[in-house]
């Protein structure tokens, strides 16, 4: 008897997100083994912040993508990023409802090759120690990062997710509740959402959606159609 479609989507979900935390740890374990010989403890703070930010204005840049471009049922982007968003905006509590693997295996999906690349940066030695820690925090970060957008709609998120938006080290409830205010045009970012003042206040993805559309064939790939199920406001 043939295996379901959907279970076969959440072995992979399972699967993705076992073979990015073991790419990670072993990663990890090499970058500790490089700073217990050349400590900088000021300069790997530095670096893991950097990171953290960096994963910021990546998840802010992909959000954005897939909420103003292509279609859902643009192939392969559309199932993986487009058609989440747009049944996210939707039913934004939907996020909320999914478990662990749902809300985090696309994710370690597309990053599990970035620490993979990582590793093999570190044999050849291409990247120095610092390089390296920072690619490991945003690794980490961009694969947390639906969780963190999770815990953002949760009507009650579990305690560490209290405790790192009370911190601010990850999105908060309020900072983002902007984005899901009229046409979803605003804070895109949200990993943390620190970098969303910055990028509202010189409008950022605003500038880059008018030098695309200057592009004709670029144009057509702008919005693509609503989810399916959304009414004119959701879009």
């Amino acid at each position: 008897m043939p295996i379901p479609l959907d279970r076969w989507r959440r072995r992979l979900e399972r699967l993705a997100v076992f073979v990015f935390a073991a790419l990670w740890l072993m990663l990890l374990v090499r970058v500790t083994d490089r700073l217990v010989a050349e400590p900088k403890p000021i300069l790997l703070l530095l670096a893991l912040v950097a990171g953290h930010v960096a994963a910021d204005a990546i998840a802010g840049a992909v959000h954005w993508l897939a909420d103003r471009y292509f279609a859902p049922n643009t192939p392969v982007l559309g199932a993986l990023l487009i058609e989440p968003f747009r049944a996210h905006h939707d039913d934004p509590l939907s996020i909320a409802r999914h478990d662990f693997f749902e809300v985090s295996g696309n994710n370690a999906l597309l990053v599990a090759p970035v620490v993979a690349a990582l590793h093999g940066a570190a044999e050849t030695g291409a990247l120095g120690v610092l390089p390296l820690a920072t690619g490991l925090s945003a690794c980490l970060s961009l694969f947390a990062t639906n969780l963190f957008h999770a815990w953002a709609h949760a009507p009650a998120p579990p305690r560490l997710a209290r405790a790192l938006q009370h911190a601010g080290l990850i999105l908060r409830p309020a900072a983002h509740a902007r984005h899901h205010r009229l046409d979803h045009d605003c804070a895109y970012c949200v990993t943390s959402g620190w970098l969303n003042p910055l990028f509202d206040r010189l409008r950022l993805f605003e500038r880059l959606e008018h030098a695309i559309d200057r592009i004709p064939r670029a144009r057509r790939l702008r919005r693509g159609g609503p989810h399916p199920s959304a009414g004119e406001g959701a879009r």
